[in-house]
């Protein structure tokens, strides 16, 4: 059974991911439109913003009693979570994208569930090596 602390946590941290997607998508969507940068590099500067934006979130929101002292720290090791996160979702996609015709119909439902993994592993990888007492 959840306790309401961690499902409360839980909620704020799939919160902390909306923002970020938002963040995120916006920023691919400038790159691109406004500075004709590719949607490669696009990514990667929109990354490394919303990655910044859903920490402080966490930081100081959904994980706040257990923020460091040493920020620098945890936002290093914020980061490589969340990139790994980001390997889990990603491949989690391309696996049933390539592997199930049903989600090669309909991509949509991939990047759902390629969502729902990265956030899932992301929030216990926060809460267990991130933001740990």
């Amino acid at each position: 059974m959840i306790r309401t602390k961690q499902l409360h946590q839980f909620v704020r941290f799939g919160i902390s991911g909306v923002a970020g997607f938002v963040v995120d998508a916006s920023l691919v969507a400038l790159c691109i439109q406004i500075f004709s940068i590719g949607p490669i590099l696009a990514q990667a500067i929109a990354f490394s913003i919303a990655v910044t934006v859903t920490w402080l979130i966490n930081r100081y929101w959904t994980f706040a009693e257990y923020a460091s002292d040493r920020w620098l720290h945890e936002f290093s090791k914020y980061i490589a979570v969340n990139s790994v996160g980001a390997a889990a979702n990603n491949a989690v996609y391309i696996f049933l994208v390539l592997t199930i015709a049903m989600f090669s119909k309909y991509p949509i439902l991939a990047v759902a569930s390629g969502s729902l993994a990265g956030m899932g592993f992301n929030f216990v990888s926060s809460k267990l090596l991130v933001f740990n007492s």
